[in-house]
């Protein structure tokens, strides 16, 4: 993922499983930038999957 290409792909603002889930997990965080938003989990530190569709560690962020 070190290429122009590579990073474009990374950079997208998540959708189904991700926009539902893995925004608002107490395990994950995303950054957001010029370029989009790119949101990972703190479970592997890795980006979340653009076709991830469950988890097995969800865990809800407390709500203010």
């Amino acid at each position: 993922m070190h290429t122009v290409k590579g990073r474009q792909l990374l950079w997208q603002k998540p959708i189904g499983f991700a926009a539902d889930h893995c925004l608002k997990c107490e395990l994950g965080w995303t950054r957001a930038s010029a370029q989009g938003e790119l949101t990972f989990c703190l479970l592997d530190r890795e980006p979340v999957l653009t076709d991830m569709t469950s988890c097995d560690r969800y865990e809800a962020k407390e709500q203010p």
